[in-house]
């Protein structure tokens, strides 16, 4: 009668083994949250490194002044360092629409005349290679932002709001009107390239309030050749 009953209390009515309490699941891992300050010096550290990028640049109203009477609505170019800028660009030169091309080579630029479309060297101006040079205008662009936060996380990017003094645009944009902008960055997670920056506010004395500035970053890395055109 004892062996019966231990055989009964250690045994299922068919003859199956009885375990004990079942099994627990393994715990999932908590993801480490991202530190938007650290993603951004990732970013400036991976862009500075950076040899070519394709960029284009676009606003919702108005315009980026870019010399003596000639405004920028938009732009397309690419950057080849050490000192090489190419773009084209749409724009208003006076009470005239144009369109027109600039290459930037060291301290020359050279722009073609919105008349007959002939390139001249565009004198004493601000090189528009001292913000798009990877290793020095997007780093510092990147390094001035105050405040950021994380806005969105994709499977491939993040997005980091913060704010920027306008002054941090001055090689671009020439003498700002002193101010805070708002500034959203988007982030490549797979390589920390910057990708996208919107700026949203007054860089210039002489544009409107509210003007908001798009850039759009791509082909890094890509073989880019550009030559002085005179």
């Amino acid at each position: 009668m004892v062996i019966l009953s231990v055989g009964l209390s250690c045994s299922s009515p068919d003859g199956a083994e009885v375990t004990g309490a079942p099994t627990k699941a393994a715990p999932i891992p908590t993801p480490t949250p991202i530190n938007p300050q650290a993603a951004l010096d990732r970013s400036g550290t991976a862009m500075a490194g950076l040899d070519t990028f394709h960029f284009r640049l676009e606003h919702s109203t108005g315009g980026t002044p870019l010399g003596q009477n000639l405004i920028i609505t938009s732009t397309d170019g690419y950057v080849a360092r050490p000192d090489r800028l190419s773009l084209e660009f749409t724009g208003s030169f006076g009470n005239f629409a144009m369109r027109g091309k600039l290459i930037t080579i060291g301290d020359e630029t050279f722009i073609t005349n919105p008349l007959n479309d002939e390139w001249q060297v565009l004198q004493d101006q601000v090189s528009p290679l001292a913000f798009f040079d990877p290793a020095q205008g997007i780093s510092r662009m990147m390094s001035q932002v105050t405040g950021p936060t994380i806005l969105d996380i994709h499977a491939k990017e993040i997005h980091i709001g913060g704010q920027l003094p306008a002054s941090a645009l001055s090689p671009l944009f020439g003498a700002t009107a002193g101010g805070i902008i708002d500034v959203e960055l988007t982030i490549d997670l797979r390589n920390s390239y910057l990708t996208k920056v919107v700026l949203d506010g007054r860089i210039t004395e002489t544009e409107p309030d509210g003007i908001v500035r798009t850039i759009v970053l791509d082909q890094f890395n890509q073989p880019t050749k550009i030559e002085p055109p005179l």
